[in-house]
């Protein structure tokens, strides 16, 4: 079944190795600040969950246009492309944090692995079609 999603929405499997090791990159930046922010600085969990994201974001841009998409596009087109990609990514993050937190009482960092397996997913369709296509 995954195979024949993989192949219909046309995934490079280098491409996606290469979105991985980005977005496992991003996710350290992710997750540190957001358990920095919220455990040492006592900042409450969305906020530093807003925080986190974005400061990731930006990791995950630069490096996927540069070495996943290898992309020669307009910054000028492709940023802004990029933050509303990101935007609807952070969205989905703080809901599915919120929901987990909130309605399931899980713990923070549980709710945002869950959290950040879909945002993972939707983020890398959107730059992949939208901000970094040929």
């Amino acid at each position: 079944m995954w195979q024949k999603l993989l192949v219909y929405i046309n995934v490079n499997k280098i491409q996606m190795l290469k979105y991985g090791a980005v977005g496992l990159t991003a996710a350290i930046f992710d997750f540190g600040i957001l358990i920095f922010l919220t455990e040492l600085a006592h900042v409450f969990y969305l906020l530093s969950a807003t925080i986190s994201f974005i400061v990731s974001a930006l990791v995950n841009y630069y490096l996927n246009r540069f070495w996943t998409f290898r992309s020669r596009g307009s910054q000028v087109r492709q940023i802004p492309i990029f933050f509303v990609v990101a935007t609807i990514g952070l969205g989905l993050n703080n809901l599915i944090l919120w929901l987990g937190v909130e309605w399931v009482h899980m713990y923070y960092v549980v709710a945002k692995v869950l959290a950040t397996a879909v945002v993972m997913v939707s983020n890398y369709l959107g730059n992949k079609y939208f901000t970094f296509k040929s």
